[in-house]
């Protein structure tokens, strides 16, 4: 990509990944939300709200004695979240947290009581995901490359060994133990083993069935197949393990199972696609056909609402995790499968009609 262009393109990619207007970060918010639920009563819930996160207190954390000393003495400001994109929950429920605002990741281990921060050499992290060897990658789309770290203590090291223009997206697929990467300025998915060697990519630019128009963020089901949000084709595209198309859902409007500026996606433990949109301030949920099921959110600050809904993940317990950039924060939400206490009456399975 030359000079010229990459100018050209990277306001492009920040209007892409994090439109919206900027403004200050509203506070919290007394009242009992924990019966927020979608749908509204009296129908049963299928998604209910959790909690909110700004900062490590949030996650559980709490300051020892000698920290809080230190801070008073030092004027150190708590560690809040900026302006969060991706996110990433591993089997240990550690909260990786990609911060394009602050230029680093967030790590929040609630069962060690323990936070720390990804910085150093980062300009613009993207996001966040991690393999089965404690290794945790990071994309940078200001510096075009794909970062490991080891969480074990190893330093930030440079992954890909290709060259990258606009790296965002990432997903880790345990079935294959390889690395995707959706390189948004090349309209590709580029992926790697876990030496950092290139092995395929999928796609090119287009409209066609495969082939993209800005592809940004990803994710890996638990079988192993690849989804990817073709941004400025209004789309979600579905992947085997192995990059062959299988199929498309999405367009470009402003109704219910439309996209207008379509950004995160993740699956539930039932198969269920949720797909976050900057524009509607809301998540939908689709089953594997693209039927729209559900969608809960609205603008605004209050939790269960959002500013510029960005990466989502969903982890161990069906527990939701959604980047709300402007407000930020994560929320967190969980969906109540079938045998749940909670519900008589879930979400349709995938290819079940509402």
């Amino acid at each position: 990509m030359s000079i010229k262009n990459s100018i050209i393109f990277f306001p492009l990619l920040v209007l892409l990944l994090l439109s919206g207007c900027a403004g200050s970060a509203p506070q919290r918010r007394g009242g009992d939300y924990r019966e927020l639920q979608w749908p509204a009563l009296p129908t049963p819930p299928r998604i209910t709200w959790v909690k909110e996160i700004r900062d490590f207190e949030d996650a559980g954390i709490s300051k020892g004695f000698w920290q809080r000393a230190i801070e008073l003495l030092t004027g150190e400001p708590d560690q809040r979240i900026g302006k969060p994109y991706g996110v990433y929950v591993d089997q240990k429920e550690r909260i990786f947290i990609a911060d394009v605002g602050l230029a680093l990741v967030h790590i929040m281990d609630p069962d060690k009581k323990s936070y720390t921060v990804i910085g150093g050499g980062l300009r613009t992290p993207i996001a966040v995901t991690g393999d089965d060897r404690d290794n945790i990658y990071i994309s940078d789309a200001g510096t075009g490359v794909v970062y490991r770290y080891a969480l074990s203590g190893g330093k930030l090291q440079r992954f890909n060994v290709t060259a990258l223009d606009r790296p965002t997206g990432l997903a880790f697929n345990a079935n294959n133990r390889f690395i995707y990467v959706s390189d948004t300025a090349s309209h590709q998915i580029v992926v790697y083993d876990l030496a950092g060697n290139e092995r395929y990519r999928i796609g090119g630019r287009g409209t066609g069935a495969g082939q993209f128009n800005y592809p940004t963020d990803l994710f890996v089901d638990a079988s192993g197949r690849l989804y990817v949000t073709d941004a400025l084709n209004s789309r979600i595209q579905i992947f085997t393990a192995n990059g062959h198309f299988l199929k498309q859902f999405g367009r470009a409007g402003d109704t219910s199972g439309s996209f207008a500026r379509p950004k995160g996606v993740a699956v539930d433990s039932d198969g269920h696609i949720y797909v976050c949109d900057a524009l509607f301030d809301a998540v939908q949920i689709f089953n594997d056909n693209g039927r729209v099921l559900l969608d809960f959110g609205s603008h605004g600050s209050n939790p269960g609402q959002f500013w510029m809904p960005a990466g989502i993940f969903i982890g161990k317990g069906d527990l939701i995790y959604v980047a709300d950039s402007y407000n930020r924060r994560l929320q967190v939400f969980r969906y109540l499968r079938v045998d749940d206490p909670q519900t008589g009456a879930p979400l349709p399975a995938p290819g079940e009609s509402k």
